[in-house]
This record gives structure tokens, sequence and C-alpha cells, in this order.
């Protein structure tokens, strides 16, 4: 069903308009109008914002391109009132049946050639009538863009083939008497078209003029111009492709999808398919080996062209029109000079012709542009490390390094299985070292089968002591299309010769810093660029396949691609450049924390005590990547400048929020110690005291809680040196809890309460919040049930007032705990419900674990110990997910008490057993109560 409001028609065949009940729809201006385009011509699927940008304006838009589309895109939207819908970073038109005249038209020729095939040419000939009389003049007509040239040829060339269609059946049908004229028209339109001559000359002899046929058509002034074309007798049938390597493995997903792609019945219009992915990856291999599997379904040969998209010289379209039409019988005096019209001829010798054309190592779409059929009988298998937006592919496949069992069995069949048998461990680690590609794989093969001597082990300390891997010289020259001869360092550079000077500088910065991934943000940061001119250098990097884009604005190097970068980078820049990009960064990700902290913290002093960057802020999504990569960063960042130790310091104090949500406190725990071990020796208490205490943070809340007081208490020690009062507040208040985790109730009750005292005295109302809320648990415990409620009573009005969602989450959390102590076990349970569902909205998964343990021992406070058991059992599963084993220790323990409580000893005994193993290593108190309900359960067998 169509998403456009009823009574929607678009037209593509002339002007491009958009009717509803008859009354035309404001389009807007020519580029609005070809975006609207574009989008039709790829009705129902989603049209890539790169795709859109450069089908508008090639490979050079404007600045202001991105946000251009999305104005377009926006007033498309208000016109048509509905259908057009965001996709990501793209948009997808939404069209139904009978609303674009294209489809029509597809419809009424596909009926047409139905009735063919069933014996009615009368029928035939006025469905394509019908069908041509749609056309109201050149198809997207005065419309702008490469991608509008492109769709309006193809077009063009399409109306022609179905006109034809139509004269024919009028001949067949005797109609040959009013043919002439229009036919004559078209041979001037169509000069080197020999079909259009061919049915002009049948007209002129049915109609007794076989004198005028096999003439000049009229009104050609100047003959001897342009030679007719003509075919050496017994011209063999072209078969260009190249030498596939019999080794070729894998790749069996690839090959099918190209194969049913290739390989349609009865195709409608010219089937392109494009293969891309980074030099060496193998697809001109792939492409080279599903062309041969094709022959039968492209009787009339295969065309082959090596397009040298990465080269300095790239093939000139005209030259290899050239030597496709001498492989199609055109001999030299009959080439035409003028480009378009070797172009018109080349698709004149291709109407009605099943070929198969493969265009290997692309540039871009302007390179392929020319040398697309029009004839739908012919089908184009294109490959590129370009991403070739402008194309317009039906299928696209994005060629990945090989899978290690296919990397293996190629290296195998290389070197001779009985080596890989005898050191499969090596051979693993090999081709693990040649990161899957294919060109890495040969190359080491070829080297190993020259030397059977040589051991696997011997061979891979070898690559692990270069410096890149397989760099110039290493190895023989290898045949090959998509992979140049040499090396994968040779084949790397290709692309990296095409950069200009800021697209080099930042490939060679984006391997600066270890992590497997950068945003767009952090890569503009890495190089000190605007955001802007970051994403076009970064897209051209993804686009000559030199980087890699897993997810939107999110950008990768491939191993070995990787270690070209690295020394280029060594190369080109200079120790201090490569620690500035590092400061640059590390600046950029204090920024992007500090936002995220200030948004889960509202109202936090600390927000204003962090170290001052130049950075713009920027949406800090907390999650195991980032948080990885922020630490990663870190450490790199002091072992290049250890003076930074409190920009550092406080961009790890940032994180304390994310950390919360994530429960990646593990992770924290080796950079912490680090920077820790630095900020004494220079002497910062400040980054001390902060590191210190985000480190005891993290002990704490991994139960290990003799390190945490330790680290606390030197925290502590630091932060009152340096006057940082307000990071001393959460200090105590995480003191507090290392206490309560050992059951230390009164000592827990002084910390809290200094707590209190110290954040309201230096103004960390926030913290004052936290401490009063965190202290409910110990409250009760020491039977002060009043200040318990009172407690939940003001932290939860605090946090509602200031907007702090967690604080919310956490007072209801001990509003619960309240209730439950107090005997009403079904407010208890409304409370954690209400408090889990805002920690999962709120991304805090740690809340919720808290909720469902809480709840579980509601459960079983109220006597429903099956109730209590299904809710244990999703509380294990949680803290499974966080690898929170205090809070798993504490779980298995209410779980094995409710199965126990309803009779299924056997499952209480378990979960018991774990749960004493687990309180027990951790030294936690519960392990008494975990075995004595052990205790009491009868024994096995009994």
């Amino acid at each position: 069903m169509s998403g456009t409001r009823p009574g929607t028609y678009f037209s593509l065949l002339g002007p491009v308009q958009a009717h509803r009940d008859d009354s035309p729809l404001p389009l807007g201006p020519p580029q609005q109008r070809a975006l609207l385009a574009m989008l039709l011509c790829r009705r129902n699927a989603v049209v890539g914002l790169d795709e859109l940008i450069d089908g508008l304006w090639g490979g050079e838009p404007p600045r202001s391109a991105v946000g251009t589309v999305r104005s377009y895109a926006y007033r498309l939207r208000r016109a048509l009132g509905g259908g057009l819908l965001t996709h990501g970073r793209g948009y997808a038109l939404q069209v139904g049946p009978g609303e674009l005249d294209l489809t029509r038209f597809d419809e009424l020729t596909t009926r047409a050639r139905a009735h063919v095939s069933a014996g009615d040419p009368e029928a035939a000939r006025d469905l394509l009538a019908r069908a041509l009389e749609m056309w109201r003049g050149p198809a997207l007509a005065g419309l702008p863009g490469p991608q509008a040239r492109i769709q309006r040829e193809r077009l063009a060339e399409l109306r022609l083939s179905v006109l034809m269609e139509r004269v024919e059946l009028d001949l067949r049908l005797g109609g040959h008497g009013g043919l002439v004229a229009e036919l004559t028209g078209l041979c001037l339109e169509h000069p080197l078209n020999d079909r259009l001559r061919t049915l002009r000359d049948a007209a002129l002899e049915r109609g007794g003029r076989e004198r005028e046929a096999r003439t000049t058509p009229p009104g050609a002034e100047a003959p001897a111009a342009a030679p007719t074309p003509t075919a050496p007798p017994h011209l063999p049938v072209p078969d260009q492709l190249p030498y596939v390597p019999g080794d070729f493995t894998g790749r069996a997903e690839a090959v099918r999808d190209l194969l049913d792609a290739l390989a349609p019945t009865a195709p409608e219009t010219v089937v392109v398919c494009a293969v891309g992915g980074i030099g060496g990856v193998g697809k001109t291999t792939l492409a080279v080996h599903a062309a041969g599997r094709l022959r039968e379904h492209f009787p009339d040969g295969q065309l082959y062209a090596n397009l040298r998209g990465v080269r300095e010289d790239p093939a000139d379209p005209a030259a290899v029109l050239a030597g496709f039409l001498r492989a199609l019988g055109v001999t030299d005096p009959a080439l035409p000079e003028e480009p378009r019209e070797r172009a018109a001829l080349y698709r004149t010798r291709l109407a009605g012709k099943r070929i198969l054309l493969v265009l290997d190592d692309a540039r871009d779409a302007a390179q392929i542009e020319p040398l697309l059929p029009g004839s739908p009988t012919c089908a184009v298998l294109v490959t590129s490390r370009s991403t070739l937006s402008g194309l317009p592919a039906a299928r696209r496949l994005r060629l990945d390094v090989l899978p290690a069992a296919e990397a293996l069995a190629l290296l195998g069949r290389i070197v001779g299985e009985e080596r890989i048998t005898a050191e499969p461990a090596e051979a693993a680690a090999l081709v693990e070292r040649c990161g899957g590609l294919p060109l890495a794989v040969r190359i080491a093969g070829s080297r190993l089968g020259t030397r059977p001597a040589w051991k696997l082990a011997d061979f891979r300390r070898l690559l692990d002591g270069r410096r890149p891997a397989f760099g110039p010289g290493f190895g023989p020259a290898l045949p090959g299309r998509d992979e140049p001869e040499g090396s994968v360092e040779a084949c790397f550079r290709l692309g990296y010769d095409l950069l200009d000077a800021g697209q080099a500088r930042l490939f060679r910065l984006m391997v600066v810093p270890r992590t497997p991934t950068l945003d767009l943000a952090s890569a503009a940061a890495l190089a000190g660029l605007d955001p802007a001119e970051a994403e076009r250098h970064l897209e051209r990097l993804t686009a000559l396949g030199l980087l890699e884009s897993p997810a939107p604005l999110t950008y990768r190097f491939h191993d070995l691609l990787g270690e070209f970068a690295a020394a280029r980078s060594e190369e080109r820049d200079s120790p201090g450049d490569r620690t500035a990009a590092l400061l640059r960064l590390a600046d950029h990700m204090l920024a992007c924390a500090r936002e995220a902290y200030a948004a889960e913290r509202p109202g936090h002093p600390l927000v204003g005590l962090l170290t001052p960057t130049t950075a713009r802020g920027a949406s800090f999504e907390a999650g195991p990547p980032h948080i990885e990569a922020v630490l990663a960063v870190a450490v790199q960042t002091l072992e290049a400048r250890p003076s930074a130790v409190g920009l550092i310091a406080d961009t790890l104090l940032a994180l304390d929020p994310a950390l919360d949500g994530s429960f990646l406190w593990a992770a924290l725990l080796t950079p912490a110690r680090r920077v820790l071990r630095t900020a004494e020796e220079q002497e910062d208490l400040r980054a001390a005291g902060r590191t210190g205490f985000l480190l005891g943070s993290a002990l704490t809340r991994l139960g290990r809680f003799d390190e945490a007081e330790a680290a606390l208490h030197d925290a502590e020690r630091a932060a009152a040196a340096a006057a940082d009062e307000v990071v001393r507040t959460e200090i105590l208040i995480c003191r507090a809890v290392a206490r309560q985790g050992r059951a230390d109730w009164t000592a827990a009750d002084a910390l809290y309460r200094e707590a209190i005292a110290a954040g309201t005295a230096c103004g960390n109302a926030w913290g004052a919040t936290n401490a009063r809320s965190n202290s409910v648990s110990t409250l009760l415990r020491l039977r002060r049930y009043a200040e318990a409620a009172e407690a939940c009573r003001l932290s939860l009005t605090a946090a509602r007032e200031g907007g702090d969602r967690y604080g919310e989450a956490h007072a209801l959390y001990s509003l619960g705990i309240v209730a439950r102590q107090g005997g009403r076990a079904a407010e208890a349970i409304a409370r954690h419900r209400e408090s889990a569902e805002l920690g999962v909205r709120g991304g805090y998964p740690a809340l919720e674990v808290m909720n469902l343990i809480s709840e579980t021992a509601a459960h079983l406070a109220a006597g429903h110990p099956r109730e209590a058991a299904e809710c244990g059992e999703r509380a294990l599963a949680a803290t499974e997910r966080l690898g929170w084993r205090a809070a798993q220790a504490r779980t298995l323990r209410l779980l094995g008490t409710a199965l126990a409580e309803y009779g299924d000893h056997a499952r209480a005994r378990t979960r018991l057993t774990q749960a004493l193993a687990h309180l027990e290593a951790l030294a936690l108190p519960e392990a008494a109560e975990a075995s004595a309900v052990l205790a009491s359960l009868a024994p096995p067998g009994h």
C-alpha cells in the first residue's frame, strides 16, 4: 500500500511531475525534482544520503550538500503529504501500484510481450502503442545532475527499444505504408542505429521501393563523414574474460548472489551488479569466476576491461569503447571519433544481444556511465574499491576478507594440504596474520610453495618481524587484476596515492589511537578538523576502500591496512604530531563525557570542576565500545605525555555515570591503576584523589571490599590535601557502601552522616542527596525506621525537583526496601517495579538488578516462594549479563531459599551450593544464611 495520500500520481516520462486528483503538486526547483526522480527510480527502496549527494552533484558536492538534501526531503514530504520516509541516513519513497507512469509503461510492455508469445501480435502492438503514448518528451527533462543524466539516457534507450518492437509488429501486421516516414525521421535522429536502418529498408521494400532501400538516409548531407560500420564475416563471439586462478576458494554465497542477480529469466532493464571491497580482497577473481559460470546465459559473448580506477592513469571510457567495438566487429575506419557517437554505436551493436560486460577496478560512476548498454538483454558486473554510490546497481555486494576456514583452505591449496596438517596451529595463526586478505594469503602461500623446506612457524615469525608485513619486495610478483603485482603494500599504496594532503593526514592519524573504531566526532577531534570537513575526508577514504564503515559515521581499519597506515605515519608524522593528536582526542572525550555527566547528574557541581577543554561538546553514548575506547586512549595519552594526568583523571572521573549504567567496572581497574601511578609520580594530588575514588568505586561494586577500602582511604587523603571537597563527598559515600557490604552498619552510618555534612558544606547537594538515599539500608538495619522513611522522602523530592532520573529511581528502590521492612510487601513490589522500569528506560541496568533482587526478597517476605523463584531467575540472568558477582551471589541465595520453601529441594540445593561458593569467595556475610538454609534441606535421596 502506498504511503502517499490517495489519488497521487507521479510522472517521469517527460518533465518530472506529481498530481493529486488532477491537480499538480509543487515540487520545487529542478534540483529538488532531481532528488524526487532518484527516489522514484528506486521506489520503495532506501536510497542512502551519500548516493543522493553523488547523484545530484557528482564527485565535488558543496559543503552544504547534506543540509540541502535534508531540506529538499523535508519540502517534498510536505508537498506529497506523506510517503517519503527516513531510514537512518537515507530515504525511501513509498509508491503504490499504478502511481508511477514508468511502472505503468513497464506493465504494458510486459503484457505486450506476453501477447507476442501467445501468438496475438495485434493486441501486443496496441499495448506497445499505448505504452509509448505515455511519453511527454525526453524523460526527466531539464533535471540537473549525473544521476538524472544516466537515467535519462537509460530511459531513452528503453523507449527506443520498445518503439522498435512496435515497428516490427506493425511490419508483421502489414502496416509498412505508414512506417517509412516515421523510420526515416528516426534514422536521422539515430544515424548509427543499424536496426532502425534495417527496419526502414524492410518498410521500403514491402512498399515496392527497393531501389531506395540500403541507401543513405534522406537529408544526410555528407555520407562519407560517418562510414557505415561493417562486421567481418564469421566474427568470433567475444570471450575476453581473463584467467581465474585454479585455487579459487570459498565465496559460495557471494557467487550465488551474483549468479542469481545476473541471470534473470526475463529482464526488463539492464542488470548491473557492483562488487566492492578493499584492495587485495579478491573482487576481480570473484567477478571473473562468476562471469565464467554465466557463459551459457550470455551466448553472444563476454566483454572485459580493466578500468585501472586506482591508478594515476585510469582508463579512458572512449578507449575502452573502441576496444569493445573492435571485438563486436567494427573496423578502425568506422570508429566514430566523437565519444558520444562511439557510445551510441556501441549500444546499437549490443541491441538485442545477450552479452555480459565485466568492468573491473572502476574509479567512479562517471567512468562507467558511457560503457553501460541500453539493451535489457545485456548485463554488467562492476568491481571497484569505491562505493560507486551514483551507479544504478540492482545488486551491491561488499566483499569482506575470507573467513578463517576459507583462508586456511586457500593456503592449503597453494602450499599443499600435508603442510597444513603437519602444523595446523601455525597455519591458522598464519592466515590470521594475513588478516584473511586473499592477496596476503596468496603472497604467503606462493613464497612457502617455492620453499618446501621452510616451517610455517619460522615463516610466521619472519612476518611478525616485518613492519609492515608484506611490504615492498616481499614475495613473488603475482598475476592479478584488482591486486597489483608485487606486495600488499603496493596494492594499498595505489589508493593512498589518490588522496590529497588533508585526506592522507587523516588516514595516517586514524591509526594513532589504539581503538578498534572511531566515530566521526572523534576522528575530527583527532585531526583538529571541522566535522563536516572530516566527514568528507572519511567518506573519500571509505569510498577508496582504505577505511571500513561498520555503522553510520563509524570507521575502522582492516588489520593490514592499519599496519600500512602506521608505516605511513612513522614516515610523515613526528612523535609530537601523534602526541598532539592524542591530546586533542582526549580533550574531545572529556568534553563528551562532561556533557553526559551533566545530563545524568543534573546540578552536580563536579561538572564545573573538571579540567577545561577546547573541544566542542558532543553526545556521549555510553556503551562498551565507547568506554573501552576512552580507557585505551587515556592510557596511551599518558604514555606519550605523563604531565597530562590531570586531563586524563578528569576524563575517567566523568565516566562515573556511564560506568554505573554499563557496569563495566572490571574494565576500569587496570587503566585506573596506571593513571593513579602516574598521578603519584607527577605529585598531582587532585588527580590521585579523583582516580583513587573511581578505582575504589570499581572495587566496591565488584565486591572486593578490602582492596576498595584501602584505595578509598588513600583517595580521601589526597582529595582532602587538594581541598577537593566535592570529590571527597563522593569518596565518603563509596566508603560507606563498602562498609555496608561488610555488614558494618555502625561504621557505614557514620560515613553517610559525614558525607551528608561534607556535601552540604561544599555545595554538593547531589552528593548529599545520594548519601541520604544510599543510607536507607543501613538505617533499617539499625532499626531507625522513621529516619529511613524520611531519607527516602527527602531523596525522592530532591531528585524529582532536580530532574535527576537516576536519583528518582534510586529513591523509589529505597522506598521499596522501607515498605518491605515495614511488612508492606505489595507496596514494596510495586515500588521496585516502578524503579526498575525507570532504570531500564534510563539505561541503568545495575538499578534493574538491584530492584529484581529486592523484589525477590519482597515475594519471600509475603510468603509467595513460587513468585520469588520466578523473579529470582530473572534477577540471576540480569546479574550474569552484567557480570556483577556480588549481586549474583546474593541472588543465588534468595533463589535457593525460595526453591526450598516451595519444596524443590534438588534445585534449591544446587542454587544454594553455588551461592555459598560465591559468597565465601567474596567474604560476604550472607554466606552464613546460605549455609543455614542448605543445612536444613534433607540429604539427597531422602
